[in-house]
Parts: C-alpha cells; sequence; structure tokens
C-alpha cells in the first residue's frame, strides 16, 4: 500500500452504494416465498460489502504494482476459462462455472477485467503492430467464451476492443475497414458460429410471438410485468408477475421486471439515472487524467458498465436478443459483483493520480494526422 494519491473521489463510490442499495432491495422483492433463494439477499450483502473493501483497497495499491499485475490476471484469466471448458459446472448447457466449493465462479468476469487491464498498454502510444498484437491478445479469451458457450460476454469482450479502438485516434478508414470486416464476419458468425439455441434466440427476437412459449417466454413475460406496473408501480413485493415467478431469474438477468412491475416507470428512469451518472462521473473524471493507460483503462471500465446496462434493459423490454449480462450492483451475482467493484476502483484510481486542470474533451476524435500508423 502506498500514499500517492493526490485526492479522494467521493461520487462513484456514492453511486454505486445507491446501485447495491436498489439491487438489495430488488432481489429481496425478486427471491420472496421462494425457500430455495431465501438467502439470495443476506449473500449479495456480503458480495456488495466484499466489492467496496476490494474497490478501496485497489484505490490505495500503487499504480505501478497495478500495471504490472496486468499481465498476470491476464495470463490467470486465460488459464481459468481453459480449466472451466473441462472441469466446470455444466448449466443449462453450458460451462461457465467453477465450483470452489464455498462459492461459484465465473472465470469470463475475470476475463473482462483482464481485458479492461491489459488492453491500454497496446493503446499507449499506438502502432499498427501493437494493434495487431492487441487483436490477438483479445481473440484467446473471446474464443475460449465463446466455447462455453457465451456469446454476450464474448461480444461484450470484442466490444472493448473496439471502445479502445475507436477513443484511440486512429484514422478514419481503419475505423471503416474494421466495421466492414465485422458485418462481413457476422453471417458466417451466425452459420457457423453459434449454437441452436443462440440462433433461436435471435430468431424470437425478431419474431417473438413465434416463439411466445420458447425462446422469447421470458422476453414477453418481462415486457408484461414491466408494463403492468404503469407509472408508479403496484407497490413494493406486490408485484404479481413477480410474485407468481411468471419471470424466469428476476432475481438476475430479469430484475428489472422486477423493478418495473413494482416500482414502475419512475423507478426504472430513477436506476437509469443512477448508471447515468455513473458513466458521466467516469467521462469527467478522464477528462482530469494525464496518463494515457490510465485514460484507456477509463475507457475500457465505461464500455463494460455500458454495454451491461444496455444490453440487460434492451433485452428485458425486446429491444434486443436475450443474453446473460447482468445488471451491474444491481442482478444478483457474486463474481461480477465484486469484479465491477474493482473496476470502479480502478477509475478512482485514476482520479486519485491525476493532476487537476486538464481540459474535458470528446474522447472519440477523427484526427488522421495524430494517427500513430498509416
Amino acid at each position: 500500500m502506498v500514499e500517492e494519491n493526490r485526492r479522494v473521489e467521493i461520487a462513484l463510490p456514492v453511486i454505486v452504494v445507491l446501485l447495491m442499495a436498489y439491487g438489495i432491495l430488488a432481489v429481496t422483492s425478486a427471491v420472496a416465498g421462494d425457500t430455495s433463494k431465501e438467502g439470495y439477499p443476506l449473500r449479495q450483502i456480503v458480495w456488495d460489502a466484499l466489492a467496496v473493501f476490494l474497490m478501496l483497497s485497489v484505490v490505495k495499491m500503487s499504480k505501478r504494482v497495478l500495471r504490472d499485475l496486468a499481465w498476470i490476471v491476464y495470463a490467470v484469466s486465460v488459464f481459468l476459462l481453459v480449466i472451466v471448458l473441462f472441469k466446470g459446472e455444466e448449466i443449462g448447457g453450458s460451462r461457465r462455472w467453477m465450483d470452489l466449493g464455498v462459492v461459484y465462479f465465473q472465470p469470463s468476469e475475470l476475463a473482462k477485467l483482464s481485458l479492461v487491464v491489459i488492453l491500454p498498454y497496446f493503446f499507449e502510444n499506438l502502432k499498427l503492430k501493437k494493434l495487431l498484437f492487441s487483436i490477438l491478445v483479445t481473440s484467446v479469451p473471446v474464443l475460449l467464451v465463446l466455447a462455453e458457450p457465451d456469446l454476450g460476454t464474448a461480444v461484450l469482450l470484442s466490444f472493448i476492443w473496439f471502445s479502445l479502438f475507436l477513443a484511440s485516434n486512429v484514422k478514419l478508414r481503419y475505423v471503416v475497414i474494421v466495421i466492414l470486416v465485422i458485418l462481413l464476419a457476422l453471417p458466417a458468425v451466425y452459420f457457423f458460429g453459434l449454437k441452436d439455441y443462440q440462433r433461436s434466440r435471435i430468431m424470437a427476437f425478431l419474431n417473438p410471438e413465434k416463439f411466445a412459449k420458447s425462446s422469447a417466454y421470458n422476453v414477453l413475460q418481462s415486457i408484461h410485468a414491466m408494463g403492468s406496473g404503469g407509472l408508479f408501480g403496484k407497490g413494493y413485493m406486490k408485484g404479481t408477475a413477480n410474485l407468481l415467478n411468471f419471470v424466469p431469474v428476476d432475481y438476475s438477468d430479469f430484475i428489472i421486471a422486477v423493478i418495473g412491475e413494482e416500482l414502475g416507470f419512475l423507478g426504472v428512469i430513477a436506476l437509469i439515472t443512477l448508471y447515468f451518472l455513473l458513466l458521466f462521473r467516469m467521462y469527467r473524471i478522464m477528462g482530469v487524467v494525464e496518463d494515457e493507460y490510465w485514460r484507456n483503462v477509463i475507457v475500457g471500465v465505461a464500455a463494460v458498465f455500458f454495454f451491461h446496462v444496455a444490453e440487460n434493459l434492451l433485452m428485458c423490454s425486446g429491444l434486443a436478443p436475450v443474453t446473460g449480462i447482468p445488471l451491474p450492483f444491481v442482478s444478483y451475482g457474486g463474481s461480477s459483483t465484486v469484479v465491477f467493484g474493482i473496476m470502479v476502483g480502478l477509475v478512482m484510481k485514476a482520479y486519485g493520480i491525476s493532476e487537476i486542470g486538464r481540459e474535458v474533451k470528446w474522447w472519440i476524435r477523427w484526427r488522421g494526422s495524430s494517427s500513430s500508423f498509416g
């Protein structure tokens, strides 16, 4: 532990604690009456406390140590992703979880963190060779996660790379090339890279009525629950769809359905506002951070939170295909909550060692003349 921080960030931990409180209330209501899950709220409180502890611990660590740990975190995450394919618990046809005896751990959560701390190395003073190597480094966990299979997390890992790519001042033509490659690869990925159930989820998104009793069931129940809440909701722990368990996994992936039904549209807007404040604060902090590595870390963290929030809300509203992407600090979960806490700690660390006075600028700039290659 070192004392190299020049200032203390207050807003981020306050927002995180508010989100955690929101989540505890929602999870408590979601599992009400289910004796098999009655311990979930207490467990979530423990995970939240651990996440806050690690978040503050990261702030106290040396920035040099944190940078040096990046390769170790990446190597461990890749190793665990390989192990989980052979030794992981098979749940719903996927091997994503490792049974550690006391708790279950999801290695793909660590993979998110590993890319957030390792990719900034390559986008620091970016060169073409470093860019190509960053693609290789990203591809390894992406392919391993796809093998579990977990399409949502694989897309998220790719999104982290793409966000850093957009923020790196590369020439516009390179951005166009990358986007064209992605678009051309989509048909091959759909027909040869996805499992049958993943394709059915995409088809259910395009035609939910046809799959109302199968792939689209969760989404339609979620939409109905949120819609029935109206403006003010039915009241806390008074949601019919929630109490009668009409919405599957409403304590995790579809927890927004509980919030929408019981707290109404205003309750959902309040939650979205907290996420907006979280992301906006990260953007403001990025504006005062001089070190390029740490600015890139903030970009990666913001990309993770944005993707999680946007994908979860859209899928629960029927506006995106269903994936196992939870709401940060609100959905029930240990691995994800702890990793989210560490990520926020990294942003707080970046602010702590920053110099005040740097002008806040939009971080996607198309300045071809400043590109490091081409």
